[in-house]
């Protein structure tokens, strides 16, 4: 995953962090089937962004691997004198 793909996704998990926030001050619902496409939809955002938080701690899990390989290999390469 490339960096701007990276600021795509986490641009994203902003904007539906932003609308979880607006469904949190709306107000409550006043019959069982408001309440359940409230749910539904809150639902589909925490889902979208739970996929997303997942998606970039892959990217950064394999971004630490690569680091930590480089720094390995800089750590056994004969010091010069």
């Amino acid at each position: 995953m490339d960096k701007v793909e990276k600021i795509e996704l986490i641009q994203r998990s902003l904007g539906l962090r932003h609308k979880l926030k607006v469904h949190e001050t709306m107000k409550q619902p006043d019959t069982h089937e408001e309440l359940s496409f409230t749910l539904l939809a809150k639902w589909e955002l925490e889902d979208e962004l739970r996929a997303i938080e997942e998606l970039l701690a892959e990217a950064r899990k394999e971004n630490t691997a690569v680091k930590k390989t480089v720094l390995l290999k800089e750590r056994k390469k004969p010091q010069k004198k």
